[in-house]
This record gives C-alpha cells, structure tokens and sequence, in this order.
C-alpha cells in the first residue's frame, strides 16, 4: 500500500508510470464538488474493507492514466473530507488525511486519504438515501452482494480476538509473584491481523538492537509523556532473545538478587507478530502504611509502551487494527500518590484488579499514542482523585 510523503515522491511516481488505479489506489484530480459528496464517501466505504490510499491533486491524461499534477487548493480540504466521512458514512471507519505542500506554494498541494483495513467493515453509505455497502475492484467502486456482505461480517467475527484472554495469559506471565507491598501493571498488544514477520520486516537490515533502539528514544521524547517517574524505559539495556521475539528488562537476574523488590522491576518484550507485553512492579508501592498508586508512572509507560508499537508498525507498514489491554493488580486500598501530596486524603480504590481493553487503529498509535493511552487509564485516575488530576494535561482541577 503506497502513501507518499513528499511532492518529490509522487512526481517520480508519474514519471516512473507507476501510478494506476488499483483496488488499493485511486488518484483523483480534485476534491468532489459540491453535492457529491457520495463519490468520496464510496471510495473511502469501498477501500476501507482491505486499506488503501486515495490520492488527490493528479489529473488524467488523454489515455485516462493518472500522469498530470494538478495540486489543489488545501486550506479547509483536510476538513471537508473528514466531514463527509463522518456524516455520509455508517459507522465512520478511521482515515487519515495528509497534506503534501507543492514546492514553493503552501497553499497547493496533494492530499493523501489514508484508509486502513477496518476491524469494522463493512461500511454502509448513507448519503442520498444510497444504503449499499461497496467494494474495491481494479476499476474503480462496485456495490457489495450480498454473498460478500456476509463474507466480510464472518471476517470482522474472526478479527474479535478476545482481549480479556490475552490480559489474563498476560498477568499470568508476570515475571514476579504477587507482594502485599506493590501493585502491577500490565500492558499486552496484539495485531489483530496476524503477521509473524512484521518485527523483521520493520527492522529491515537494522540489527535488532539498534532498531529497538530507536523505537525507545522516540517513546522517551517529552513530547510523548514530560513528567518524570520511575522505573521508566531507558536506553541503557541489553536485549535479550525470549520465545517470541525480544525483550528489553531491568530489575531482574542478577538485578533482582541485589535488591529482591519489585520496585525498579520493568520488562518490555517485543514480539515476531508486532504485539508486546510490558510489566512494571511499581504502579503502587506502601510507604507509610498507604498503598500510594502512581497515576504518573501508569499514564507515562502506557504513553510510551503505545509510542514504541506505533514506531513499530509505521516501519512495518502495518495501518490495521490493534488490541490493547491494560491491568493493575494488587489495587485494592490503594488511593491516589497526587491526593496525599495535596494533604487532601482519598477514598481507597475498592477493587483488586483495574482492567481496560481497546481497539486501535495502528495509526492512532502512530500519530497519537497519548490520546490512545488516555481512553486507557483517564478511568482510574478519574476515579482515584474525584476527577481532579489528569496525569497527562499536569493540569490539577480544582474543585
């Protein structure tokens, strides 16, 4: 699936001959005018079965083939096509939309409609009472029969992967047992469309520990989480072969012998198929008698964890969709680190365990993993501070 980057890219594309329309690439001359907003909502409906990329700003030549640039207008373009997604189109799927600047003129450009496989498809267009679902051949959009409505229900019924399994296998391979004193994070990704070599086709000719690497330094960067805590992800690690791929850990071996606490605890594993798993020993710890939750440590490694699989799937080119699982056990009476270092005392959290399971787009992780880590942990800390703390805006709310 081509997603260009650059105005560079595409006009050595054209003139290559390698832009056709196929069933995962259209190229279009300009935006649908107005009242036609159906034509845009069937391409993206249509393509949203399999993924693909819509490309505007290229007109055709005399035979038809997409080879003239005729970059368009690109202020409000980006916003018009996400609105016709949303109100022509049921239920909206997820799309990305890109703007490439033409070289010496910001206000002309190509925009780039990136359509990832949806979990969700198939998806109805609604728009002038059409109500067909609609697919993607060599040629351009066909509408659905009803035989292949159904192949693609049966499909998005195989894609349900249960969640709540792959948190319990994830608890249930901590590296430590349980400790009165600490509660645990856990943290498990898969991709829903099963691929067992997309580490390797993400890493390329990298050797693996420069590739992980980098993943790492991206997922440091202040712009993904700024507060310090620890134990967070550092640079500083070797990393080691397992079963299903790599790992990257401290606080263990000879580690955990010279302390024998969970606290510095912190295993990060990679695996073959792009999914991953990460235990921290510390998401509360005991002092004082108060078994204090660190929203901070919670918010800022499911921050970093989702940055470091959206690095890994943007190298692999993997824009399906993704499940993601969250558990803290060991919770119950612990309050809120931020409330009692306000002398404002909590209520105790009155469960064992704090779950939450999504799925998203592998996009999202890419270009968003802190808002995907909000729908994960804004529920605990919420409930932990009477919704006074939000560890990701550093912001308190007073009351």
């Amino acid at each position: 699936m081509w997603i260009p980057d650059s105005e560079g890219e595409i006009l050595a594309a054209i003139e290559a001959g390698e832009l056709t329309e196929t069933s995962t690439f259209d190229a279009k001359v300009a935006l649908p005018a107005k009242g036609r907003s159906k034509e845009l909502a069937k391409d993206v409906a249509a393509m949203a079965n399999d993924g693909g990329t819509l490309l505007y700003g290229i007109g055709e030549d005399v035979h038809g083939r997409p080879t003239i640039p005729n970059p368009i207008v690109l202020p409000g373009a980006r916003e018009r096509v996400t609105q016709i997604v949303r109100m022509c189109i049921s239920e909206p799927p997820y799309i990305q939309v890109r703007e490439i600047k033409k070289d010496g003129d910001t206000s002309l450009g190509y925009l780039v409609v990136v359509v990832p496989p949806s979990p969700r498809a198939p998806h109805m267009v609604t728009v002038d009472k059409d109500h067909r679902y609609y697919g993607r051949s060599d040629t351009g959009n066909v509408p659905l029969t009803e035989g292949e409505v159904a192949r693609l229900y049966e499909k998005r019924g195989r894609w349900k992967i249960n969640r709540e399994k792959l948190l319990d296998e994830a608890i249930d391979s901590a590296p430590i047992g349980r400790h009165e004193d600490y509660a645990f994070l856990h943290l498990v990704a898969r991709p829903v469309i099963v691929d067992e070599d997309l580490l390797d086709r993400a890493k390329g000719e990298q050797h693996i520990a420069d590739f992980l690497y980098g993943l790492l330094s991206a997922a440091v960067r202040p712009e993904v989480f700024p507060t310090m805590y620890r134990p967070d992800l550092s640079l500083d690690k070797r990393y080691e072969p397992r079963a299903d791929g790599w790992a990257a850990s401290q606080g263990l071996g000879e580690e955990w012998r010279e302390t024998r606490g969970p606290a510095y605890v912190l295993d990060f594993e990679f695996h073959r198929d792009g999914g991953g798993h990460l235990f921290c020993g510390r998401a509360a710890e005991r002092r004082q008698g108060d078994l204090r939750i660190f929203e901070d440590v919670v918010a800022g490694l499911t921050s970093r964890f989702l940055s470091v699989l959206g690095g890994l799937y943007a190298a692999g080119s993997y824009l399906g969709p993704v499940d993601i699982g969250l558990a803290i056990t060991g919770l119950r009476g612990g309050i809120s680190n931020f409330l009692l270092n306000q002398w404002d005392y909590p209520w105790p959290y009155d469960k064992d365990q704090y779950r939450r399971t999504e799925r998203f787009s592998a996009l999202m992780l890419t270009n968003d993993p802190t808002g995907a880590a909000r729908k994960l942990v804004l529920p605990l800390t919420r409930a932990i501070t009477r919704e006074r703390y939000d560890p990701f805006s550093l912001v308190p709310v007073r009351m």
